[in-house]
This record gives structure tokens, C-alpha cells and sequence, in this order.
């Protein structure tokens, strides 16, 4: 029954009925109201800071991964070209320093004995992100998760997160290995054509990867999950989201902001926290959007009888006792009203 519920949520169907529900200026004005009631900028701003602690300690769990199954270092460069083209330059700088720091190292040893404490500590914004969407569902205290169950789901969020990192790792090497063989097969032309071409076409994959780990953390962060509601709209579109704001971002340090100028040596890590404060915060609306598109839907299915405001429940017709005059226990005969 889940796994049914979560692929009609996943249809097609369900996607166009969002998007025709998202045209509305009605739940763009809710969608921005319930913005600003569930705080979402504060929640964004908690879950900026918790990731930036788990930022490098991720990285390090993901560069453990990395190194038992490829070449670590063609890796990393592989993965920097892609995310120079998004990535503000000065995070972009911190994060390569430091794991090239890490690659010289003593990468097996100091590897296989992180993993752990790495996983532990990169789990704490994916706890951020599990109270900020327990505000959106409006989730009662008495109702969340306890901390050990909390912290135990934040781990495998964590872990599925790294998973399809890792797949994204893997569909780059693989891919660029692949389509290099197939361009030194044919002339100049062909091969710089089909280079560029991949380039293009390599942006939609990595945004379908982001998307389906904002889905799996849509579907499972929160306490308590309605049925019927939208998961990949909101998260196709948090995506995009976060993509257009990194370029922007990225456009203007390149050509206007001076960061480290105004906050000198730290100027990267600022970059950095605005960058990941950008990222959580269209996440968090990305969910807000699937909540309120979601209340609507079952709003107007109410009002066509097909199912009530409470998920899984039968529509219970009108009782009889309704429609009957009830004799008045004292006796006496009920008022007339004059016209």
C-alpha cells in the first residue's frame, strides 16, 4: 500500500494536475504567505549553518566511497568541471582545497576510520531539514519523532543522499570515459561537437539526481507524510530553483561582489553559507509547494464529493437525523417564524 501511494504520487497525472494548480496566483500568494508564517528564511538559515559542520565531513564519507571504486584524484576533477559552472568560485575554492588536502594524505587509513563519525556528523542538516519540514506539515510536538528514531531516520536519509552522489560519481566517470572513446573514434569536428553536446546534456541528469534526493527527503523527513501528496513537482522545481539562484549567485561575485574585500579571509566560507543558505531554502519551498498544492487538490475533491478532508477515509453520507425535526422536550411546539 505505501509503495502504491508513493507511485501515484509520482504519476504523471499527478504532475499535471500540480502544475495546473501551480498557474494559480491564488496558491502562489498562499505558497508565499505560509512562507512567511512556518519561517521558513529561519529555518533555511538553521539548516545553511548544520550544513556547513556537515559540508566537509560528508565530503570526506563521500570521497571514502569514491576511492574504493574509482581513481579518487580524475574523479574529483571530473566533478570540479561540472560544478564550476554553477558553484560560486570561492566555494567552490574551499571545498577543492580541502579535498585535495584530504587526497595527499593518508587517504586509506584516515578513510576507512572516518566513515562513520563522518556519516554521524554530515546527518546533523539532514536533522535540520527533518524539523524545518515537520514545521511545514505543522506536525504537532507530541506527534514528532523521538530523538533516537529521529536521528536514526536522519542516518539513512544521509546515507541515500551519499548513494545517489555516489551514482552521480559514477555516471560521470563512466559517461566522459564513454563518450571520449566514441569522439576519438571520429574526426575533429564530430568529437568537439559530441563533447559539447554531453556538456549540455549532462546538466538535466545531475538536476534529476538533486530532484530525487529532494523527493526522498520529502517522502521521509517529515514525522508525519499525507497520502496524495505531490513529491516530484516540488522538487523538479527546488531544483531549477536552486540551479538558476547558484548561477545568479555565481554571475554576480564574478562581476560585482567583493567578498573578500568586505570580510577578508573569510569571504569564502560567507560565499559558501549563502550558497548552501540559497540551496536549503528553495528546498524548504520546494515542500511548501507540495503541501499547499496538495491542500487544494484534496480540497477540491471535497467539494466533488470524492473524498473528505481527512486521507484514507470513506465520504460518509449526509445521516438521516439530519434531516428530521426533532420535537422540542419541554413540549412545546418550535417557533414560527413570520416572513
Amino acid at each position: 500500500m505505501p509503495m502504491r501511494r508513493i507511485r501515484r504520487a509520482l504519476s504523471v497525472r499527478a504532475f499535471i494536475r500540480f502544475l495546473r494548480c501551480l498557474l494559480t496566483p491564488k496558491t502562489l500568494r498562499e505558497v508565499v504567505r505560509r512562507t512567511g508564517e512556518q519561517r521558513l528564511p529561519s529555518l533555511a538559515s538553521e539548516m545553511a549553518y548544520n550544513a556547513i559542520l556537515g559540508l566537509f565531513p560528508g565530503i570526506l564519507a563521500l570521497l571514502t566511497a569514491i576511492g574504493l571504486v574509482a581513481s579518487l584524484e580524475a574523479t574529483l576533477m571530473q566533478l570540479a568541471s561540472r560544478l564550476s559552472d554553477v558553484t560560486p568560485v570561492e566555494a567552490l575554492t574551499v571545498i577543492r582545497n580541502f579535498t585535495q588536502e584530504v587526497n595527499q594524505g593518508n587517504s586509506s587509513r584516515l578513510f576507512s576510520l572516518s566513515f562513520g563519525f563522518s556519516l554521524w556528523a554530515a546527518s546533523g542538516a539532514v536533522s535540520a531539514a527533518m524539523r524545518a519540514l515537520d514545521e511545514i506539515h505543522e506536525v504537532p510536538r507530541g506527534q514528532s519523532r523521538p530523538f533516537w528514531k529521529a536521528k536514526l531516520v536522519s542516518l539513512g536519509l544521509t546515507l541515500g543522499t551519499l548513494l545517489l552522489l555516489l551514482v552521480a560519481c559514477a555516471l560521470v566517470f563512466v559517461s566522459n570515459w564513454l563518450v571520449h572513446r566514441v569522439a576519438a573514434q571520429g574526426g575533429p569536428m564530430i568529437s568537439l561537437g559530441l563533447l559539447h553536446l554531453w556538456r549540455w546534456l549532462s546538466w538535466p541528469l545531475a538536476l534529476a539526481i538533486v530532484a530525487a534526493a529532494f523527493v526522498l527527503i520529502y517522502r521521509f523527513g517529515p514525522s508525519r507524510w499525507q497520502p496524495g501528496k505531490p513529491l516530484v513537482p516540488g522538487a523538479v522545481l527546488a531544483a531549477l530553483a536552486w540551479a538558476g539562484l547558484s548561477m545568479g549567485f555565481r554571475l554576480y561575485g564574478a562581476h560585482f561582489g567583493h567578498f573578500n574585500r568586505v570580510y577578508g579571509a573569510v569571504g569564502a566560507v560567507i560565499v559558501l553559507l549563502l550558497w548552501l543558505y540559497l540551496g536549503s531554502l528553495s528546498m524548504l519551498m520546494g515542500d511548501q509547494l507540495n503541501v499547499t498544492v496538495g491542500d487544494d487538490l484534496r480540497q477540491r475533491a471535497v467539494r466533488r464529493g470524492l473524498r473528505p478532508q481527512g486521507p484514507g477515509l470513506p465520504v460518509a453520507p449526509p445521516s438521516f437525523e439530519s434531516f428530521t425535526i426533532r420535537r422540542r422536550e419541554d413540549g412545546a411546539s418550535p417557533k414560527r417564524w413570520s416572513p
